[in-house]
Order: C-alpha cells, then sequence, then structure tokens
C-alpha cells in the first residue's frame, strides 16, 4: 500500500456558494515529516463534480497558496493523502466526478501544461484506471477532469461544462 497521512473532515461551507457552486468541503492532514498542515478544499458544484484544492496552511492568507511550493519533498504523500480523501467523497456521493487545475509557479512557462498539471496528470493515470472513470485533460488549463461512469450519460458535454466553467473562472 502507499504512505499517506491521516486526515480529517472540518466542515461543509456554505459562503460564497452560488448557482453552481453548491458548498466547499474542508479536510486538513499534517505531515508526519515536515509538520506542515495542509488544507484540503472540496468544492462541491452542480452535476455531482467536485474541484480538488490544497494548500498548505501556513500560507492561507496569500493570494497565491495554491501555486506556492513548500520544499518539503514529499509530494507523492501529500497527493496519495489527497487521493484518499477523494475516496471518502466518493463514498459519500458514489456519483462524484473530480476535477482540478495544477497551479502555475514560478518556474512554468506561460501557456503550457504547469509541472503540477503534469505530476498530479501521471499520478492520475498510473493510480486510477479507466473503469470508474473517463480520463480527460484539456492542457491549455492544466485541468483534469474524471467523470464517473456511472452517472454522467453524456460525457462530452459534462466534460465542455466543466472546460467552460474553468475557464471562465480563469479568463473572466
Amino acid at each position: 500500500m502507499y504512505k499517506s497521512y491521516p486526515f480529517i473532515f472540518l466542515m461543509n461551507d456554505y459562503s460564497g456558494a452560488n448557482e453552481e457552486l453548491e458548498y466547499t468541503m474542508q479536510y486538513r492532514f499534517k505531515s508526519d515529516k515536515s509538520h506542515h498542515t495542509y488544507i484540503v478544499r472540496i468544492e462541491r458544484y452542480i452535476e455531482h463534480a467536485y474541484c480538488v484544492k490544497f494548500y498548505d496552511k501556513a500560507n492561507t492568507l496569500s493570494d497565491n497558496k495554491y501555486s506556492l511550493r513548500t520544499k518539503t519533498y514529499e509530494p507523492r504523500v501529500i497527493v496519495n493523502t489527497v487521493f484518499n480523501i477523494m475516496l471518502d467523497v466518493l463514498n459519500k456521493d458514489e456519483k462524484a466526478s473530480f476535477f482540478f487545475i495544477g497551479a502555475e509557479d514560478e518556474k512554468d512557462v506561460a501557456g503550457k501544461a504547469t509541472r503540477r498539471f503534469t505530476f498530479y496528470s501521471d499520478y492520475v493515470l498510473s493510480l486510477i484506471s479507466d473503469k470508474v472513470f473517463d480520463h480527460f485533460r484539456a492542457n491549455h488549463l492544466s485541468l483534469y477532469i474524471l467523470v464517473n461512469r456511472k452517472s454522467v450519460s453524456d460525457t462530452a458535454s459534462f466534460v465542455q461544462r466543466i472546460n467552460n466553467r474553468v475557464a471562465a473562472a480563469m479568463f473572466g
């Protein structure tokens, strides 16, 4: 089995909810190695679409909290823990589909898929088969979408709606 950290569910946050964003689930875990605490936010949108985000709690007040690197050199264990949180969400909502964006950092080149996106994509492809989820990548947005085969009948339309939602959030 792969190493991960224990996590706890903190709360459902309804602030900022709108027509498409229903609420945000918040989880927390702490690294045994670096002793950093991480916050995982899972935004639940209509159609059982969940956006996965996480950051180091020390960066909570930063506008760039999702882009900052912690330099703890344990990305796989952190991402394993986030994956286990996704499984927790899936246990609560068997219709859940997921999406995430690989945030840019100072070493990324504008207009290309981010380094985080490349790492997350490789990780997801190595761990999650296409039996339960269809996999879609939008490199220009550094967006990865896992579409739940059980609950989405029109995959192309669903993926397009997620793409449009993310593009609108990124580019206004």
